[in-house]
C-alpha cells in the first residue's frame, strides 16, 4: 500500500530537505527523511528519496535497501526498479542478475529511447561492455538509435577493446550530428587509442579556431597528441595551460610527466609521473617512502609495478638503496624471482602477495628515482649489468644451443596484447612473417625468444631454420641465461629488450614511431642501455624500423666475424674464456 502525502505536508517536507541538501548535510537529511518515513511508513516516494541520497554518497547497500521498500509499496516504479539495479551493479553481487534484469527491460522498453538511453547508461556500471554493446545493436535493428545512445556504444566498444568501430561512431557523430562539437572530447581519447595523433591534434587545431571552448576542453588529448608525435615540449605547453584551469586532474599531471620524462627533464616528471592512474598502482601497501626520511635499519618493501620490462628497468636502483642501511625485501611476480635473487643475494625476494609481510615503509620500484634524487641526483644510473644469471643456467642453455661459428641472434617480434589499450599499443608488435627480411641475412644462426601465442608462428613458419630452445625455459632467469650465450638481440619494445640490455648485451629494439617516453625522441640510443641501438619507425607498423634493421645488420655480421671467426675464436672457445 502507498501513502500520498498531502500538498501542505509535501511542501514542508520538501523546504526543510532542500535547506539541509544546500548545506550539504546529508547526515541531518538522512535522519530527516527517516523521521518522516517513521510518521508515515507507508511513503513509498520518502523511501526512494532515501536511496537518492545514500547513492549520491556511494553507500549502495543502504540505497539497495532502501529502494527495495519503495518497490515493496509501489512494485511498478521504473525509475526505483532501475535505481535499485544500479545499486546491485555498484555493490559488485548479483552483477549477473542485474545485467538480465535490465537487458529484459531493455528489451520491453526498446521503442522508448529515453528508457534505453537510462537502462543502457546504468549497464555500463556493470563493465561488462559486450552485453551493453548488443543490447545496443539489436534495438538497431528495428529501431534508430539517437546521438546518446550511439555515444554509449562508441564508448563501450572503446572498453571491449573495440576501438576502430567506437572511433569510427564517434567520428561519424562529430561529423554529422547538429551537436557534433559536444563529441569532440570522446572523440580525441578514441583517437588517441588507436594512433591517430596527427588527427587529433588537427581537430583541437582547427577547433580552437572555431570553438574555443571545447578545444580547451580537450587540452589533455591535445597534449598527448603531440607527445605521440614527437613534439613533447609543445605536449608540455598544452598540459599545463589545461591543468590551470583543472588543477586537480592527475591525470593531466601523469601526461605532462610523461612529456617531461619524453623530453629528458627527469627533475619534474619524476615527481608528476606519481600521479600514474588507479590501475598502474599496486592496492594495499602502507607507508610509502618518498627518500624524504631516513630508512638506516628499517625494513623496506620494495615491490613492482605495471609490466615486466618496468620492473626489470627500474631494479637498477636497489643497490642504491642498499646503501642506506634498509632490510629490503622485495616482491615481484614468481617469473622474476629467481633471477632477482641471483642478481641481489643479500635482500630478501617474496612474491605479490603481500597481506602477510611485515614492514615499516614502502616504495615502488618505479618512485625509486623520485626516492633516491636527494642521494644521486636525477640522472640515470647506466650501469651494466646490474642483473646476473646463475653460471649454472648459463652453462645448461651453452650446451643446449650448442657449437656454432657463426652470430647468434635472438628473436622477439610481438609484445602481449592488450585490447584495452587500443591499436596503438598493438602496433608495437610485427609477426614473424614481418621479420623475414631480417632472417634472410646469411651467416647467422637465428635463437627464438618469443613466448606466449605469437610463438605458435613457428608452425607455419616456411623460412631459414630459427632454433627453439623455449620450451625449455620456465622464468625470467632461464631466459637470462640463455640470452647470455647470444650475440645479439632483436626486439621489439618488450620485456626481453629491457632484459637484455640490463644485461649488457648488444640489443636491437624496434620500436613505433610515438615510442614510449623512456626512449626519448629522435635518438638511437638511450640512457638506460648504453647496449641498447633503437630503430624508430614511421607512424602506421613496424616495416620501416624493420627494414632498417636488415639494412643495418650485415655490418654487424662482417665486424663481428672480423673480431671473433677471423680471430680463431669460436662460441665454445669464447664461452671458455668466460
Amino acid at each position: 500500500m502507498k501513502t500520498t502525502l498531502s500538498t501542505r505536508e509535501i511542501t514542508k517536507i520538501g523546504n526543510k530537505l532542500k535547506t539541509l541538501s544546500q548545506k550539504n548535510d546529508y547526515k541531518a537529511t538522512i535522519e530527516e527523511i527517516k523521521k518522516n518515513i517513521k510518521k508515515h511508513p507507508h511513503w513509498a516516494d520518502g523511501y526512494s528519496l532515501l536511496g537518492d541520497i545514500y547513492t549520491s554518497i556511494a553507500h549502495y547497500e543502504e540505497s539497495y535497501s532502501a529502494y527495495s521498500k519503495a518497490l515493496e509499496l509501489d512494485p511498478d516504479n521504473l525509475q526505483w526498479k532501475l535505481s535499485l539495479l544500479l545499486s546491485l551493479l555498484e555493490m559488485g553481487t548479483d552483477v549477473e542478475l542485474a545485467l538480465n534484469e535490465l537487458l529484459h527491460l531493455f528489451i520491453k522498453k526498446s521503442e522508448d529511447e529515453d528508457i534505453c538511453i537510462k537502462i543502457a547508461s546504468i549497464m555500463v556500471s556493470g563493465k561488462h561492455p559486450k552485453i551493453t554493446i548488443a543490447a545496443i545493436k539489436w534495438r538497431a535493428q528495428n529501431h534508430k538509435n539517437g546521438d546518446v545512445l550511439s555515444s554509449i556504444l562508441a564508448n563501450q566498444l572503446l572498453e571491449a577493446g573495440l576501438i576502430s568501430e567506437g572511433c569510427e561512431i564517434y567520428l561519424n557523430l562529430f561529423r554529422s550530428s547538429p551537436h557534433g562539437v559536444l563529441y569532440a572530447p570522446q572523440l580525441g581519447v578514441a583517437l588517441i587509442r588507436i594512433g591517430a595523433f596527427q588527427t587529433c591534434a588537427d581537430i583541437v587545431e582547427s577547433l580552437r579556431k572555431n570553438s574555443p571552448e571545447t578545444a580547451a576542453l580537450m587540452l589533455n588529448e591535445y597534449g598527448i597528441a603531440l607527445a605521440g608525435l614527437n613534439r613533447s615540449r609543445e605536449a608540455q605547453v598544452a598540459l599545463r595551460e589545461y591543468l590551470d584551469s583543472h588543477p586537480e586532474s592527475q591525470a593531466a599531471k601523469f601526461n605532462l610527466g610523461q612529456a617531461l620524462l619524453k623530453g629528458g627533464e627527469y627533475e619534474e616528471g619524476w615527481k608528476l609521473i606519481e600521479f600514474s592512474p588507479p590501475e598502474f598502482k599496486i592496492q594495499g601497501v602502507n607507508n610509502p617512502w618518498k627518500g624524504d626520511f631516513s630508512i638506516n635499519g628499517k625494513t623496506l618493501l620494495l615491490y613492482g609495478e605495471q609490466g615486466f620490462g618496468d620492473m626489470l628497468q627500474f631494479l637498477r636502483y636497489i643497490p642504491y638503496v642498499e646503501k642506506l642501511g634498509a632490510n629490503i625485501t622485495l616482491s615481484v611476480p614468481e617469473n622474476l624471482k629467481r633471477l632477482c635473487q641471483t642478481s641481489f643475494p643479500d635482500i630478501k625476494i617474496i612474491e605479490t602477495d603481500l597481506k602477510k609481510i611485515e614492514y615499516d615503509y614502502s616504495c615502488s620500484l618505479l618512485s625509486l628515482p623520485l626516492a633516491l634524487s636527494s642521494q644521486i641526483g636525477y640522472e640515470i644510473p647506466s650501469s651494466v649489468p646490474y642483473l646476473y644469471p646463475n653460471q649454472n643456467d648459463i652453462e645448461k642453455f651453452w650446451k643446449i644451443l650448442g657449437k656454432t661459428n657463426k652470430l647468434r641472434v635472438g628473436l622477439v617480434w610481438s609484445g602481449e596484447n592488450r585490447p584495452r589499450h587500443g591499436l596503438n599499443y598493438k602496433s608495437r608488435s610485427a609477426s614473424l612473417k614481418m621479420f623475414s627480411k631480417i632472417i634472410d641475412i646469411e651467416n647467422i644462426d637465428f635463437v627464438n625468444l618469443q613466448l606466449g601465442n605469437p610463438k605458435k608462428e613457428l608452425l607455419q613458419w616456411n623460412g631459414k631454420n630459427i632454433f627453439d630452445p623455449m620450451n625449455t625455459v620456465s622464468d625470467m632467469e632461464d631466459t637470462a641465461a640463455l640470452i647470455f650465450n647470444l650475440d645479439l638481440i632483436i626486439s621489439v619494445d618488450t620485456s626481453v629488450a629491457h632484459l637484455a640490455g640490463a644485461l649488457g648485451k648488444p640489443v636491437w629494439m624496434i620500436t613505433r614511431s610515438d615510442c614510449c617516453w623512456r626512449w626519448l625522441e629522435g635518438r638511437e640510443d638511450t640512457p638506460w642501455y648504453p647496449t641498447m641501438r633503437i630503430f624508430r619507425s614511421q607512424p602506421g607498423s613496424l616495416h620501416h624500423a624493420i627494414e632498417l634493421v636488415a639494412a643495418s645488420l650485415p655490418d654487424f655480421v662482417t665486424t663481428w666475424q672480423q673480431n671473433s671467426l677471423l680471430k680463431g675464436m669460436s662460441h665454445e672457445l669464447r664461452h671458455q674464456a668466460l
